[in-house]
């Protein structure tokens, strides 16, 4: 058979697309946590430069409003897309196991979701930023989106945990945009190394720098260096508060007021999400049924929790000190398990309806972009129950409303 000089319009896409992430490379060296703030501007944690980026993307956000969701009246989400590291490759000429999703963002206003992903795996990869618009995968143009960037100190770069994972990814482990800062987790190159950074955004080169010490119930110990995985700021009784939540995993309220330029601060533990785990997302989310201000957190290898913010603020701190015991439980804070397995990343799309990364309650190879209607994170489809029978009881009323069809 000939050689056939013809190309597919997948080809043509993928060679563009790749063409396009190889002329981002020299923006990006990596791409992590994502943030946004009330506008355009997506921040974009580069944990291998050591700098926040910030990129007004301007009328490359989409509004998203024509796009259905699901049900969330009948709890039941919309797959916006099976195999979704398939689909990215695909996007970028390259084989799915060279596709790294490392964190996930939706821009409230249009309810578009953005996507920061590597482009292969190691040194050498290249970082991307993916939006989804109207369930189709987009590649950012970073190159055309108004740029500025801001270094988060000296950070760690060859240096490697015990069972050798890069300092390096840790550099920048969460972002958070409030009240005109940045608050930017992470790992500095000192002794003391879990930092918290505040940065003025438009930047203005002044960066505060808080390090973090916390009582580690599990460890039975106080600790310095594991940063916070993912954090959120909202108003405890009127106060602007950091809500953190580490690796194996306390929960930790920490006031804005306290982290000062070259403050050494104490964490408050208030409570522990269980040993052998890893945080994800901590989430702010309103509770429309009954009004109620709360926090999702989702886990590596236990079961996603809620966290009424009442709770968050009259929880006492847990016991700690000399002579305290290991606590190998959950403990502390109220927390409500949610039904959430296989969790990747999470965000919220409006009142009614969050969007997750996950892996297929039914097949776990099979990578989802997936919507579950809130509040309780939960879309009936993943779950064989007496009401989906035929003539069933049916006692919540679901089987009156039609089939869903989508667009």
């Amino acid at each position: 058979m000939p050689f056939s000089k013809t190309l597919t319009a997948a080809s043509i896409v993928a060679i563009t697309s790749a063409s396009a992430a190889f002329a981002q490379k020299a923006m990006l060296s990596s791409a992590g946590a994502l943030a946004f703030d009330n506008g355009n501007t997506l921040f974009v944690g580069d944990g291998k430069a050591g700098l926040v980026h910030a990129f007004d993307l301007g009328d490359q956000v989409v509004d998203q409003a024509g796009y259905q969701l699901g049900r969330a009246q009948t709890f039941e989400g919309r797959t916006i897309f099976n195999n979704l590291d398939v689909e990215i490759a695909g996007l970028l000429g390259v084989e799915p196991h060279d596709v790294v999703i490392n964190d996930m963002v939706v821009h409230k206003p249009s309810k578009q979701v953005f996507l920061s992903v590597h482009r292969g795996e190691g040194p050498d990869a290249e970082a991307v930023i993916i939006a989804v618009n109207n369930g189709l995968l987009e590649l950012v143009d970073l190159t055309t989106a108004e740029h500025s960037s801001m270094s988060v100190g000296a950070v760690p770069t060859t240096e490697t945990l015990e069972f050798g994972q890069s300092l390096s990814t840790l550099a920048i482990t969460d972002i958070d945009y409030y009240n005109g800062e940045l608050l930017v987790a992470g790992l500095s190159n000192e002794e003391f190394s879990s930092k918290l950074r505040r940065m003025p955004y438009p930047f203005t080169n002044e960066v505060s720098t808080s390090s973090i010490e916390i009582w580690h119930a599990v460890h039975a110990q106080y600790e310095t260096r594991a940063p916070i995985i993912s954090q959120t700021v909202t108003e405890l009784n009127g106060e602007p508060t950091l809500i953190a939540i580490y690796a194996c995993t306390p929960i930790v309220r920490i006031p804005l007021a306290d982290l000062t330029d070259g403050a050494e601060v104490r964490g408050t533990m208030i409570g522990e999400m269980g040993f052998g785990n890893t945080p994800l997302d901590i989430v702010p989310y309103v509770n429309a049924w009954d009004g109620s201000s709360n926090v999702v957190v989702t886990n590596s290898n236990r079961s996603a929790a809620a966290l009424p913010l009442d709770a968050v603020a009259s929880a006492e701190a847990m016991p700690h000190g000399e002579g305290v015991q290991p606590v190998f439980s959950t403990a502390g804070v109220y927390q409500f398990p949610l039904p959430m397995s296989g969790t990747m990343h999470l965000d919220t799309l409006d009142e009614n309806y969050a969007v997750v990364i996950r892996r297929s309650p039914e097949d776990t190879r099979n990578i989802q972009l997936h919507t579950l209607p809130l509040p309780f994170f939960f879309d009936r489809a993943d779950h064989i129950v007496e009401m989906n029978f035929e003539d069933s009881p049916d006692p919540f009323g679901y089987k009156a409303a039609p089939p869903l069809e989508y667009n």
